[in-house]
């Protein structure tokens, strides 16, 4: 399998760009055929005032940009440093005083969405050296095929972000941030466990894991994501939170989230609406907030 992979990022890198975005576009159009109905649906229900014509253009074009954003985790070992570079741009807001990271020696929580190219932030130590003064630890599910599982978690970890696994993350974000390091949340999962919010207008089960985690150790919070400027190009971005408590992030965070995916198609576009996010929206968990 692993052959297999090479060659394969090989011709992604080594090929012209062209090569790339039409894999990126016929691998859209089978999400697109396995996961149509459930994208279809998550977005007549999150926005019910657009026709079927609108949903099935923002559900195809997020579809294709989630294949995109695969194939840059099978390319991106084969790229050079100047190559990702010349893609990535790190914004200032990420070590700006306001929203950025704070200083060394104190423990911050990213809320990170699951928007196109957010694989693109395992480069961030890269761009800015300043900030691999620290660890980052990003919890993450491992892949079903462990020759793919190893390609890519050594594509993530490349320039020095650790990953922990769903199964022992938990505790290792605890101790970097105890210990004033990073720990990265993606916190718009669909989730089994947690507690029930509205999301853009329907039920859904949400993680309370990054504000517990925040709320532990009174530590900053931010929203990190990459903000799509082409193909394989995009600028990461950061934004503080201005709660502290567990039930305060979470709801400000996925208010964050609601307030993006309904500022335009493009960023619309850019999230992974694959995710039934609202599967388990009926089950007996708490509400958020009581």
């Amino acid at each position: 399998m692993r052959p297999l992979i090479v060659t394969y990022a090989w011709l992604l890198t080594r090929l012209p760009e062209a090569f790339a975005r039409l894999n990126a576009t016929l691998l859209g159009e089978l999400l697109w055929l396995i996961r149509g109905k459930v994208i279809r649906r998550n977005l007549s229900r999150a926005f019910p005032d657009k026709d079927a014509g609108w949903v099935r253009r923002i559900g195809r074009t997020s579809c294709r940009r989630t294949a995109e954003m695969g194939l840059f985790s099978i390319a991106s070992p084969m790229m050079s440093e100047a190559e990702i570079r010349r893609r990535i741009v790190v914004d200032d807001s990420v070590t700006s005083e306001e929203d950025g990271l704070p200083p060394k020696g104190t423990g911050a929580v990213l809320f990170v969405p699951h928007f196109a190219l957010m694989e693109m932030m395992t480069t961030t130590t890269l761009l800015r050296p300043e900030l691999a003064k620290r660890e980052w630890v990003v919890i993450y599910r491992p892949l079903d095929q462990p020759a793919a599982e190893r390609w890519v978690k050594e594509a993530r970890e490349r320039f020095g972000m650790k990953l922990a696994s769903r199964r022992d993350g938990f505790a290792r974000s605890m101790k970097a941030v105890r210990e004033g390091h990073v720990a990265a949340v993606l916190f718009d999962q669909t989730t089994q466990t947690g507690s029930i919010w509205r999301f853009l207008g329907s039920p859904c089960a949400v993680t309370e894991l990054p504000g517990i985690i925040a709320q532990r150790f009174k530590c900053p919070s931010r929203i990190y994501w990459a903000d799509r400027t082409g193909f394989w190009r995009c600028r990461l971005r950061m934004e503080a939170l201005s709660a502290t408590d567990s039930i305060g992030l979470t709801i400000e965070s996925n208010a964050w989230l609601e307030r993006k995916l309904r500022s335009g198609d493009d960023v619309c576009a850019n999230w992974l609406w694959a995710h039934d996010r609202w599967k388990h929206g009926n089950q007996p968990f708490r509400k958020l907030g009581e």
